[in-house]
């Protein structure tokens, strides 16, 4: 995908196989199985996911979670 990090599709990859609700948590985990152990990390590869389309933002501020779009699951 145009404007991800090598990192940022391996982990696009592994949303995909498991498909579900995208919280940071769930990407810290996946993201640490990636070498990228850092929260700050899942945050911002989440917000890169968001700004290319791939993510759907949900909940409120407290409660946030996303969804993969269709064009994600491509």
């Amino acid at each position: 995908m145009n404007g991800l990090t090598g990192r940022q599709t391996e982990l696009l990859e592994a949303l995909r196989t498991r498909r579900g609700v995208v919280t940071t948590g769930r990407v810290h985990d996946i993201n640490r199985g990636l070498g990228a152990p850092k929260r700050t990390t899942a945050r911002s590869d989440i917000a890169a996911l968001h700004r290319q389309g791939l993510l759907i933002q949900g909940g409120a501020d407290s409660a946030r979670f996303y969804l993969l779009t269709r064009k994600a699951r491509r």
